[in-house]
Protein backbone atom coordinates (compact mmCIF):
# COMPACT_ATOMS: atom_id res chain seq x y z
CA UNK A 1 0.00 0.00 0.00
CA UNK A 2 2.93 2.35 0.54
CA UNK A 3 4.24 1.80 -2.99
CA UNK A 4 1.56 1.92 -5.71
CA UNK A 5 2.84 1.00 -9.15
CA UNK A 6 1.65 0.48 -12.72
CA UNK A 7 -0.78 -2.40 -13.08
CA UNK A 8 0.36 -4.88 -15.75
CA UNK A 9 -3.14 -5.05 -17.27
CA UNK A 10 -4.91 -1.68 -16.98
CA UNK A 11 -1.61 0.27 -17.04
CA UNK A 12 -2.82 2.62 -14.29
CA UNK A 13 -0.96 3.50 -11.09
CA UNK A 14 -2.75 1.51 -8.41
CA UNK A 15 -2.07 -0.65 -5.37
CA UNK A 16 -0.91 -4.05 -6.62
CA UNK A 17 -2.17 -6.95 -4.52
CA UNK A 18 -1.88 -10.11 -6.63
CA UNK A 19 -0.51 -11.59 -9.84
CA UNK A 20 -2.26 -12.67 -13.04
CA UNK A 21 -1.80 -15.91 -14.92
CA UNK A 22 1.39 -14.55 -16.45
CA UNK A 23 2.87 -13.80 -13.04
CA UNK A 24 2.62 -10.00 -13.46
CA UNK A 25 1.50 -7.79 -10.57
CA UNK A 26 -2.02 -6.40 -11.00
CA UNK A 27 -4.47 -4.23 -9.08
CA UNK A 28 -7.57 -5.32 -7.18
CA UNK A 29 -9.91 -4.66 -10.11
CA UNK A 30 -7.88 -6.56 -12.69
CA UNK A 31 -7.20 -9.39 -10.23
CA UNK A 32 -10.84 -9.73 -9.21
CA UNK A 33 -10.03 -9.12 -5.53
CA UNK A 34 -12.86 -7.77 -3.38
CA UNK A 35 -10.88 -4.90 -1.89
CA UNK A 36 -11.27 -1.18 -2.54
CA UNK A 37 -8.34 1.15 -1.94
CA UNK A 38 -9.81 4.10 -3.85
CA UNK A 39 -9.96 7.33 -1.84
CA UNK A 40 -13.58 8.40 -1.43
CA UNK A 41 -12.55 12.01 -1.95
CA UNK A 42 -10.24 11.91 -4.99
CA UNK A 43 -10.88 8.39 -6.29
CA UNK A 44 -7.16 7.66 -6.61
CA UNK A 45 -5.38 4.73 -5.03
CA UNK A 46 -2.41 5.51 -2.82
CA UNK A 47 -0.76 4.95 0.55
CA UNK A 48 -1.99 5.83 4.02
CA UNK A 49 -5.74 5.28 3.83
CA UNK A 50 -7.72 6.16 6.94
CA UNK A 51 -11.44 6.67 7.11
CA UNK A 52 -11.68 5.88 3.42
CA UNK A 53 -9.39 8.73 2.35
CA UNK A 54 -5.75 8.96 1.35
CA UNK A 55 -3.15 10.91 3.30
CA UNK A 56 -3.24 13.83 0.91
CA UNK A 57 -7.00 14.26 1.01
CA UNK A 58 -6.99 13.93 4.80
CA UNK A 59 -4.41 16.73 5.05
CA UNK A 60 -6.33 18.96 2.62
CA UNK A 61 -9.53 18.31 4.55
CA UNK A 62 -7.74 19.30 7.76
CA UNK A 63 -6.56 22.51 6.10
CA UNK A 64 -10.12 23.28 5.00
CA UNK A 65 -11.30 22.77 8.58
CA UNK A 66 -8.56 25.01 9.98
CA UNK A 67 -9.34 27.72 7.45
CA UNK A 68 -12.89 27.78 8.73
CA UNK A 69 -15.04 30.35 6.97
CA UNK A 70 -12.19 31.57 4.78
CA UNK A 71 -12.66 28.91 2.10
CA UNK A 72 -11.90 25.44 0.83
CA UNK A 73 -10.19 23.72 -2.09
CA UNK A 74 -13.15 24.64 -4.27
CA UNK A 75 -12.68 28.36 -3.59
CA UNK A 76 -11.13 29.96 -6.69
CA UNK A 77 -9.03 32.26 -4.53
CA UNK A 78 -7.53 29.33 -2.65
CA UNK A 79 -7.25 26.79 -5.44
CA UNK A 80 -3.59 27.64 -6.29
CA UNK A 81 -2.65 27.26 -2.62
CA UNK A 82 -4.40 23.89 -2.32
CA UNK A 83 -2.84 22.69 -5.57
CA UNK A 84 0.59 23.64 -4.27
CA UNK A 85 0.06 21.98 -0.88
CA UNK A 86 -1.23 18.86 -2.61
CA UNK A 87 2.11 18.57 -4.45
CA UNK A 88 4.09 18.39 -1.20
CA UNK A 89 4.66 15.39 1.03
CA UNK A 90 1.51 15.05 3.20
CA UNK A 91 3.62 14.50 6.30
CA UNK A 92 5.44 17.79 5.77
CA UNK A 93 2.22 19.72 5.24
CA UNK A 94 0.61 18.11 8.28
CA UNK A 95 3.55 19.05 10.52
CA UNK A 96 3.56 22.57 9.10
CA UNK A 97 -0.12 23.29 9.71
CA UNK A 98 -0.21 21.67 13.16
CA UNK A 99 2.97 23.05 14.74
CA UNK A 100 3.11 26.54 13.26
CA UNK A 101 0.75 29.47 13.02
CA UNK A 102 1.64 29.68 9.34
CA UNK A 103 -1.73 28.44 8.11
CA UNK A 104 -3.57 30.97 10.26
CA UNK A 105 -1.41 33.71 8.79
CA UNK A 106 -2.11 32.52 5.24
CA UNK A 107 -5.81 32.38 6.04
CA UNK A 108 -5.63 35.97 7.27
CA UNK A 109 -3.91 36.97 4.03
CA UNK A 110 -6.64 35.40 1.96
CA UNK A 111 -9.34 36.93 4.14
CA UNK A 112 -7.78 40.35 3.69
CA UNK A 113 -7.68 39.82 -0.07
CA UNK A 114 -3.93 40.37 -0.32
CA UNK A 115 -3.26 36.96 -1.82
CA UNK A 116 -0.16 34.80 -1.42
CA UNK A 117 3.11 36.53 -2.34
CA UNK A 118 6.77 36.19 -1.42
CA UNK A 119 6.47 39.35 0.65
CA UNK A 120 3.59 37.93 2.69
CA UNK A 121 5.35 34.57 3.18
CA UNK A 122 8.40 36.55 4.34
CA UNK A 123 6.35 37.58 7.39
CA UNK A 124 6.11 33.94 8.54
CA UNK A 125 8.74 32.20 10.69
CA UNK A 126 11.57 31.41 8.26
CA UNK A 127 12.08 27.81 9.32
CA UNK A 128 12.61 24.63 7.33
CA UNK A 129 8.90 23.93 6.90
CA UNK A 130 8.12 27.43 5.64
CA UNK A 131 10.98 27.16 3.12
CA UNK A 132 9.58 23.82 1.96
CA UNK A 133 6.07 25.22 1.52
CA UNK A 134 7.41 28.31 -0.27
CA UNK A 135 9.22 26.04 -2.72
CA UNK A 136 5.94 24.20 -3.32
CA UNK A 137 4.20 27.50 -4.10
CA UNK A 138 6.98 28.36 -6.56
CA UNK A 139 6.64 24.94 -8.20
CA UNK A 140 2.88 25.40 -8.55
CA UNK A 141 3.27 28.87 -10.03
CA UNK A 142 1.50 30.55 -7.10
CA UNK A 143 4.51 32.82 -6.57
CA UNK A 144 7.34 33.51 -9.02
CA UNK A 145 10.80 32.03 -8.71
CA UNK A 146 13.41 34.28 -7.07
CA UNK A 147 16.96 34.00 -5.81
CA UNK A 148 16.08 32.64 -2.39
CA UNK A 149 19.63 32.86 -1.01
CA UNK A 150 19.69 36.61 -1.68
CA UNK A 151 16.20 37.12 -0.28
CA UNK A 152 17.02 35.19 2.90
CA UNK A 153 20.20 37.25 3.41
CA UNK A 154 18.15 40.46 3.30
CA UNK A 155 15.54 39.02 5.66
CA UNK A 156 18.27 37.91 8.07
CA UNK A 157 19.85 41.39 8.08
CA UNK A 158 16.45 42.94 8.77
CA UNK A 159 15.97 40.59 11.73
CA UNK A 160 19.46 40.80 13.26
CA UNK A 161 20.18 44.55 13.13
CA UNK A 162 17.33 45.67 15.48
CA UNK A 163 18.64 43.26 18.15
CA UNK A 164 22.02 45.06 18.35
CA UNK A 165 22.98 47.85 20.75
CA UNK A 166 21.74 51.19 19.41
CA UNK A 167 25.25 52.57 18.86
CA UNK A 168 26.20 49.62 16.63
CA UNK A 169 23.07 49.47 14.49
CA UNK A 170 23.88 52.27 11.98
CA UNK A 171 27.34 51.01 11.04
CA UNK A 172 26.30 47.34 10.84
CA UNK A 173 23.25 48.23 8.78
CA UNK A 174 25.35 50.34 6.39
CA UNK A 175 28.02 47.64 6.09
CA UNK A 176 25.45 44.91 5.48
CA UNK A 177 23.12 46.85 3.16
CA UNK A 178 25.49 49.00 1.13
CA UNK A 179 28.44 46.67 0.91
CA UNK A 180 27.54 43.00 1.30
CA UNK A 181 23.89 42.92 0.20
CA UNK A 182 24.60 45.36 -2.65
CA UNK A 183 27.39 43.12 -3.97
CA UNK A 184 25.15 40.10 -3.47
CA UNK A 185 22.49 41.67 -5.68
CA UNK A 186 25.05 42.28 -8.41
CA UNK A 187 26.18 38.65 -8.21
CA UNK A 188 22.59 37.43 -8.23
CA UNK A 189 21.95 39.45 -11.39
CA UNK A 190 24.70 37.38 -13.01
CA UNK A 191 23.20 34.19 -11.60
CA UNK A 192 26.17 33.55 -9.28
CA UNK A 193 24.79 34.11 -5.77
CA UNK A 194 24.28 30.76 -4.04
CA UNK A 195 23.46 29.58 -0.49
CA UNK A 196 27.19 29.24 0.27
CA UNK A 197 27.65 32.94 -0.55
CA UNK A 198 24.73 33.78 1.76
CA UNK A 199 26.43 31.84 4.57
CA UNK A 200 29.74 33.61 3.90
CA UNK A 201 28.13 37.06 4.07
CA UNK A 202 26.37 36.19 7.30
CA UNK A 203 29.71 35.14 8.77
CA UNK A 204 31.24 38.50 7.80
CA UNK A 205 28.38 40.35 9.48
CA UNK A 206 28.62 38.21 12.61
CA UNK A 207 32.37 38.85 12.79
CA UNK A 208 31.76 42.59 12.54
CA UNK A 209 29.14 42.42 15.30
CA UNK A 210 31.43 40.37 17.54
CA UNK A 211 34.32 42.79 16.99
CA UNK A 212 32.24 45.85 17.90
CA UNK A 213 30.94 44.08 21.02
CA UNK A 214 34.52 43.22 22.03
CA UNK A 215 35.58 46.80 21.38
CA UNK A 216 32.84 48.05 23.71
CA UNK A 217 33.94 45.60 26.42
CA UNK A 218 37.46 47.02 26.07
CA UNK A 219 36.10 50.50 26.79
CA UNK A 220 36.72 51.69 23.21
CA UNK A 221 34.60 52.60 20.21
CA UNK A 222 34.99 52.99 16.45
CA UNK A 223 36.06 56.60 17.00
CA UNK A 224 38.85 55.60 19.40
CA UNK A 225 39.91 52.43 17.61
CA UNK A 226 43.68 52.08 17.59
CA UNK A 227 46.17 49.75 15.95
CA UNK A 228 46.78 47.98 19.25
CA UNK A 229 43.09 47.03 19.43
CA UNK A 230 43.22 45.46 15.95
CA UNK A 231 46.50 43.66 16.62
CA UNK A 232 45.27 42.27 19.94
CA UNK A 233 42.02 41.04 18.40
CA UNK A 234 43.73 39.38 15.45
CA UNK A 235 46.31 37.73 17.70
CA UNK A 236 43.57 36.07 19.76
CA UNK A 237 41.27 35.21 16.83
CA UNK A 238 43.45 34.48 13.77
CA UNK A 239 40.80 32.29 12.14
CA UNK A 240 38.51 35.32 11.72
CA UNK A 241 41.10 37.52 10.02
CA UNK A 242 39.69 37.43 6.48
CA UNK A 243 36.05 38.05 7.48
CA UNK A 244 36.93 40.88 9.87
CA UNK A 245 39.48 42.33 7.46
CA UNK A 246 36.65 42.97 5.00
CA UNK A 247 34.78 44.99 7.63
CA UNK A 248 37.84 47.01 8.69
CA UNK A 249 38.78 47.74 5.07
CA UNK A 250 35.21 48.92 4.41
CA UNK A 251 35.31 51.28 7.43
CA UNK A 252 38.69 52.61 6.36
CA UNK A 253 37.50 53.27 2.81
CA UNK A 254 34.64 55.35 4.23
CA UNK A 255 36.95 57.16 6.69
CA UNK A 256 35.13 55.79 9.72
CA UNK A 257 38.59 54.76 10.89
CA UNK A 258 41.99 56.09 9.81
CA UNK A 259 45.60 55.11 10.24
CA UNK A 260 44.81 51.43 10.79
CA UNK A 261 46.87 48.76 9.07
CA UNK A 262 44.55 45.88 8.40
CA UNK A 263 46.35 42.52 8.67
CA UNK A 264 45.73 40.54 5.54
CA UNK A 265 46.12 36.83 5.25
CA UNK A 266 47.66 35.90 1.94
CA UNK A 267 45.49 33.80 -0.30
CA UNK A 268 46.55 30.28 0.48
CA UNK A 269 47.49 28.06 -2.42
CA UNK A 270 45.79 24.67 -2.53
CA UNK A 271 47.49 22.13 -0.31
CA UNK A 272 45.36 19.03 -0.63
CA UNK A 273 45.73 16.92 -3.77
CA UNK A 274 45.16 13.32 -4.70
CA UNK A 275 47.78 10.85 -5.76
CA UNK A 276 47.40 10.20 -9.49
CA UNK A 277 46.56 6.53 -8.94
CA UNK A 278 43.96 7.35 -6.27
CA UNK A 279 42.38 9.95 -8.55
CA UNK A 280 42.23 7.50 -11.45
CA UNK A 281 40.81 4.72 -9.25
CA UNK A 282 38.04 6.96 -7.88
CA UNK A 283 37.13 8.08 -11.38
CA UNK A 284 37.03 4.45 -12.49
CA UNK A 285 34.65 3.64 -9.63
CA UNK A 286 32.37 6.50 -10.61
CA UNK A 287 32.18 5.34 -14.22
CA UNK A 288 31.97 1.56 -13.72
CA UNK A 289 30.86 0.62 -10.18
CA UNK A 290 27.16 -0.32 -10.38
CA UNK A 291 26.97 -0.65 -6.58
CA UNK A 292 27.32 3.12 -6.14
CA UNK A 293 24.14 5.25 -6.34
CA UNK A 294 23.68 6.72 -9.81
CA UNK A 295 23.68 10.34 -8.61
CA UNK A 296 26.90 9.80 -6.66
CA UNK A 297 28.61 8.28 -9.71
CA UNK A 298 27.70 11.21 -11.97
CA UNK A 299 28.58 13.94 -9.46
CA UNK A 300 31.84 12.24 -8.51
CA UNK A 301 32.85 11.88 -12.17
CA UNK A 302 32.05 15.53 -12.98
CA UNK A 303 34.20 16.69 -10.06
CA UNK A 304 37.14 14.48 -11.07
CA UNK A 305 36.95 15.20 -14.80
CA UNK A 306 36.09 18.88 -14.96
CA UNK A 307 36.74 20.26 -11.43
CA UNK A 308 33.15 21.50 -11.20
CA UNK A 309 32.11 22.57 -7.68
CA UNK A 310 29.25 20.54 -6.25
CA UNK A 311 27.26 23.77 -5.80
CA UNK A 312 27.40 24.22 -9.59
CA UNK A 313 26.68 20.57 -10.38
CA UNK A 314 23.35 20.55 -8.51
CA UNK A 315 22.23 23.49 -10.67
CA UNK A 316 22.60 21.52 -13.91
CA UNK A 317 19.36 21.03 -15.82
CA UNK A 318 18.44 18.38 -18.36
CA UNK A 319 18.53 20.84 -21.25
CA UNK A 320 22.30 21.21 -20.71
CA UNK A 321 22.81 17.64 -21.91
CA UNK A 322 22.46 16.80 -25.60
CA UNK A 323 23.78 14.53 -28.34
CA UNK A 324 24.63 14.87 -32.00
CA UNK A 325 25.63 12.19 -34.51
CA UNK A 326 29.05 11.68 -32.96
CA UNK A 327 29.26 12.92 -29.37
CA UNK A 328 27.35 13.71 -26.18
CA UNK A 329 27.78 17.19 -24.69
CA UNK A 330 27.22 18.87 -21.35
CA UNK A 331 27.05 22.66 -21.20
CA UNK A 332 29.26 23.76 -18.29
CA UNK A 333 28.78 27.46 -17.60
CA UNK A 334 28.63 28.67 -21.24
CA UNK A 335 30.70 25.93 -22.87
CA UNK A 336 29.58 22.64 -24.40
CA UNK A 337 32.06 19.98 -23.25
CA UNK A 338 32.37 16.57 -24.91
CA UNK A 339 31.57 13.81 -22.41
CA UNK A 340 33.17 10.36 -22.24
CA UNK A 341 30.66 7.79 -23.54
CA UNK A 342 30.47 6.06 -20.15
CA UNK A 343 29.50 9.30 -18.36
CA UNK A 344 27.00 10.20 -21.09
CA UNK A 345 25.38 6.78 -20.61
CA UNK A 346 25.06 7.41 -16.86
CA UNK A 347 23.32 10.76 -17.44
CA UNK A 348 20.92 9.15 -19.92
CA UNK A 349 20.19 6.41 -17.37
CA UNK A 350 19.51 9.06 -14.72
CA UNK A 351 17.08 10.80 -17.07
CA UNK A 352 15.18 7.55 -17.55
CA UNK A 353 15.06 6.87 -13.80
CA UNK A 354 13.77 10.38 -13.08
CA UNK A 355 10.99 10.11 -15.65
CA UNK A 356 9.87 6.66 -14.56
CA UNK A 357 9.75 7.85 -10.93
CA UNK A 358 7.91 11.05 -11.85
CA UNK A 359 10.75 13.25 -10.57
CA UNK A 360 11.77 14.86 -13.86
CA UNK A 361 9.64 17.81 -12.78
CA UNK A 362 9.42 21.20 -14.37
CA UNK A 363 6.58 23.40 -13.22
CA UNK A 364 5.72 26.91 -14.42
CA UNK A 365 9.01 28.77 -14.60
CA UNK A 366 10.84 26.03 -12.67
CA UNK A 367 13.96 24.44 -14.21
CA UNK A 368 14.08 20.68 -14.77
CA UNK A 369 16.93 20.01 -12.34
CA UNK A 370 19.17 17.05 -13.10
CA UNK A 371 19.60 16.60 -9.33
CA UNK A 372 16.29 17.76 -7.83
CA UNK A 373 15.78 18.24 -4.13
CA UNK A 374 12.62 18.00 -2.06
CA UNK A 375 10.37 19.36 -3.40
CA UNK A 376 11.79 18.90 -6.91
CA UNK A 377 11.29 22.57 -7.72
CA UNK A 378 14.70 23.28 -6.17
CA UNK A 379 18.10 21.61 -6.60
CA UNK A 380 19.49 19.09 -4.18
CA UNK A 381 21.05 20.29 -0.93
CA UNK A 382 24.82 20.53 -1.38
CA UNK A 383 25.70 19.82 2.25
CA UNK A 384 23.87 16.49 2.17
CA UNK A 385 25.44 15.65 -1.20
CA UNK A 386 28.96 16.36 0.11
CA UNK A 387 28.19 14.09 3.05
CA UNK A 388 27.00 11.29 0.76
CA UNK A 389 30.07 11.58 -1.47
CA UNK A 390 32.33 11.31 1.55
CA UNK A 391 30.36 8.29 2.81
CA UNK A 392 31.08 6.46 -0.43
CA UNK A 393 34.78 7.30 -0.34
CA UNK A 394 34.57 10.12 -2.91
CA UNK A 395 35.43 13.36 -1.03
CA UNK A 396 35.56 16.43 -3.24
CA UNK A 397 38.20 18.97 -2.13
CA UNK A 398 41.41 17.10 -2.99
CA UNK A 399 39.75 15.55 -6.06
CA UNK A 400 38.68 18.95 -7.40
CA UNK A 401 42.10 20.49 -6.76
CA UNK A 402 43.74 17.63 -8.67
CA UNK A 403 41.29 17.95 -11.57
CA UNK A 404 41.81 21.72 -11.69
CA UNK A 405 45.59 21.33 -11.94
CA UNK A 406 45.24 18.65 -14.61
CA UNK A 407 42.97 20.84 -16.73
CA UNK A 408 44.55 24.25 -16.25
CA UNK A 409 47.98 23.06 -17.39
CA UNK A 410 46.51 22.70 -20.89
CA UNK A 411 44.19 25.75 -20.87
CA UNK A 412 44.66 29.50 -21.06
CA UNK A 413 43.50 31.22 -17.82
CA UNK A 414 40.73 33.09 -19.66
CA UNK A 415 39.40 29.78 -21.02
CA UNK A 416 39.64 28.16 -17.59
CA UNK A 417 37.77 31.11 -16.09
CA UNK A 418 34.85 30.63 -18.50
CA UNK A 419 34.86 26.85 -18.30
CA UNK A 420 35.05 26.47 -14.52
CA UNK A 421 33.04 29.57 -13.61
CA UNK A 422 35.84 31.12 -11.53
CA UNK A 423 37.05 34.70 -11.41
CA UNK A 424 39.77 35.57 -13.98
CA UNK A 425 42.26 36.48 -11.23
CA UNK A 426 41.60 33.12 -9.56
CA UNK A 427 42.25 31.34 -12.87
CA UNK A 428 45.54 33.26 -13.23
CA UNK A 429 46.62 32.24 -9.72
CA UNK A 430 45.82 28.62 -10.49
CA UNK A 431 47.77 28.83 -13.77
CA UNK A 432 50.80 30.32 -12.03
CA UNK A 433 50.60 27.70 -9.29
CA UNK A 434 50.30 24.89 -11.84
CA UNK A 435 53.29 26.16 -13.83
CA UNK A 436 55.42 26.50 -10.70
CA UNK A 437 54.43 23.03 -9.50
CA UNK A 438 55.12 21.54 -12.93
CA UNK A 439 58.51 23.24 -13.17
CA UNK A 440 59.42 21.99 -9.69
CA UNK A 441 58.33 18.50 -10.66
CA UNK A 442 60.43 18.55 -13.87
CA UNK A 443 63.46 19.87 -11.99
CA UNK A 444 63.11 17.11 -9.42
CA UNK A 445 62.81 14.50 -12.16
CA UNK A 446 65.88 15.91 -13.93
CA UNK A 447 67.96 15.87 -10.74
CA UNK A 448 66.85 12.34 -10.02
CA UNK A 449 67.81 11.21 -13.55
CA UNK A 450 71.25 12.84 -13.31
CA UNK A 451 71.80 11.24 -9.93
CA UNK A 452 71.31 7.87 -11.52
Amino acid sequence: MEHPDTCAECKKDRILVCVNDSGDAVCTRCGGVDLNFACRSCGEEGPGFRDGRCDRCLVLAKITTLLGDVGSAGDARLKPMFDALAAVSPGTVHTWVVNDNSLAVLAALVRAGRGITHEEIDTLPQNRRTRHIRAAFVAAGVVPQRNEALAQLQLWVDRIVPTLPAQHQPVIRAYAEWHLVRRARLRAARGQFRPSADASNRQRIRCAITFLSWLTDEGASIGTLGQHHVDTYFDTRPSKSRALGTFLAWMQARRLITGIEVPRRKDGLPQRFQDHDDHAEQLRRCLTDDELPLEIRIVGALVRLYAIPVAHIVELTYDRFHRDDTHAYLVIEQNAVVLPPSLAALIEELTGVRRSAGRAYSGPGVPAWMFPGMPPSRPRNTTALHRDLKKYGLPTLAARNSAMIANIVDLEPVVASDLFGIAPQTAHRWAQYAQTSWATYLAARSADTQGR
